[in-house]
């Protein structure tokens, strides 16, 4: 479950260069004069299984981190830089991209990860994977380990909320922090209407919106920072709606899917028009719904 943070976060098309496309001396560079640079803003994601059983780190630019897929942990920049500094000291910049491994596997989802870390800073992203089979890559193990060891320092501050309701009640009143709400919402208009549907994604506080018609290729995203405002009206409407007590299946016109996660808990709606299911029996609950439809309707445009 933890290995599913991977593969979502956003970036704007060619704003980061492809990791096997980084010289190490450019990245050794950038994360020398980061790591002196408190302030400087990197996404960190790091998965490894060691000593400690299974473990995740996914931090932000900020403050906020993920740790192990179910808590939100603050990090000083004291510690971002010392993450940096154990970058460089480890000599990840040179490090390969895959070890282990059957080699004819495509794409790292055909194939089980054991360790994984991974930098975007800069316009720089690197990463290196250690896949199950084949020789393990010590370095990259240790690397993980070291790091990961040095975010549990700070586990003491985690904020974990029981469930969904809570969570939502914790990123209201601030306690969570928007990197760690995670959104996905797909409406497509009614049969027989040709005009495009809308996909709209929240990850690590960046919202990508593309136009969607099935089976056609998806254009590219416009991805964008989640504004306060815009974050603000978001959680109050998902709040308002009730999300964590709306039923898996709703009425719509179309075609709607959503599926909001905070940290380990997570809530999916699918409407559509039911055969078996009439608006009217869930009046007051479709008009929560609704309410809430509006809304990312209107975060879409």
């Amino acid at each position: 479950m933890l290995c599913l943070l991977w593969d979502v976060t956003l970036a704007k098309t060619g704003d980061v260069r492809p990791g096997d496309a980084v010289a190490a001396a450019d990245l050794n560079i950038v994360l020398l004069h980061a790591s002196a640079t408190p302030e400087s803003p990197y996404l960190l994601q790091v998965y490894c299984t060691d000593h400690s059983g299974n473990r995740s780190l996914e931090l932000f630019p900020g403050a906020a981190a993920i740790w192990n897929g179910r808590s939100q942990i603050l990090l000083p920049p004291s510690a971002r830089s010392s993450l940096l500094r154990i970058l460089v000291d480890r000599g990840f910049a040179g490090f390969e991209d895959r070890y282990g491994g059957a080699e004819s596997a495509k794409s790292e989802a055909a194939a089980r990860i054991s360790c994984r870390v991974r930098i975007e800073i800069e316009n720089l992203e690197k990463r290196s994977v250690q896949m199950v089979g084949g020789k393990p890559a010590t370095p990259l193990s240790d690397l993980a380990t070291e790091l990961l060891d040095q975010a549990a320092r700070y586990a003491d501050s985690a904020v974990t909320p029981v469930d969904l309701q809570d969570a939502l009640e914790k990123l209201s009143d601030g306690q969570l922090f928007p990197q760690v709400l995670r959104l996905r919402f797909l409406d497509l208009p009614a049969r027989g209407d040709d005009n495009p549907g809308t996909l709209l994604r929240l990850v690590g506080g960046r919202l990508s919106r593309q136009a969607y018609l099935p089976g056609r290729p998806l254009e590219e995203p416009r991805v964008t920072p989640l504004e306060d405002d815009q974050y603000t009206r978001l959680v109050a409407a998902m709040q308002k709606a009730q999300l964590a007590g709306l039923p898996a299946n709703l009425w719509s016109e179309g075609t709607v899917e959503l599926e909001v996660q905070v940290l380990a808990h997570k809530k999916v709606v699918l409407a559509r028009r039911f055969s078996r299911l009439e608006s009217a029996s869930l009046e007051s609950v479709q008009q929560r719904f609704d309410t809430l439809l509006f809304a990312l309707r209107h975060l879409a445009d």
